[in-house]
């Protein structure tokens, strides 16, 4: 193979590598939780305490500050069996549901519907600026 040719190749590896870790995003949220995307789907937010629960797949949309994060999602339904708790989606998995986290108490609220999760914003003085579309 002629320098030429090895030149365009290693080109062709370097494109290849980079472009599939183009698709996974993280954002650290503090407090030890942080969303991670990893493409299709799998769009989640977690804790490195497993115990301090998550929101799993699929998060649309998430707000977050301080002491709260808030999220919307729309459930990937079979859950993936490696989640250690398996959630109720009463509505099914054609609607939306709503998270409330606790950051510094390590405690996820959700699912819920729109007014439940509103009702649970109210009692826990959550900010008007985490507000989801």
């Amino acid at each position: 193979m002629d320098i030429k040719n090895k030149y365009l190749l290693s080109i062709i590896i370097a494109f290849v590598l980079l472009s599939c870790n183009l698709s996974d995003y993280s954002e650290n949220l503090g407090e030890g939780y942080n969303y991670i995307d990893e493409g299709g789907d799998i769009k989640e937010i977690f804790n490195n305490k497993p115990k301090f629960g998550r929101v799993p797949a699929t998060v649309i949309e998430f707000k977050y500050d301080n002491n709260f994060i808030v999220a919307k999602q729309k459930p990937r339904l079979p859950q993936d069996p490696l989640y250690e708790k398996k959630y109720k989606y009463p509505y099914g998995d054609d609607q939306f549901y709503y998270w409330l986290v606790l950051k510094k108490d390590g405690i996820v609220l959700g699912p819920f519907n729109l007014e439940d999760y509103n009702s649970a914003k109210s009692r826990h003085n959550v900010s008007d600026k985490l507000k989801l579309k």
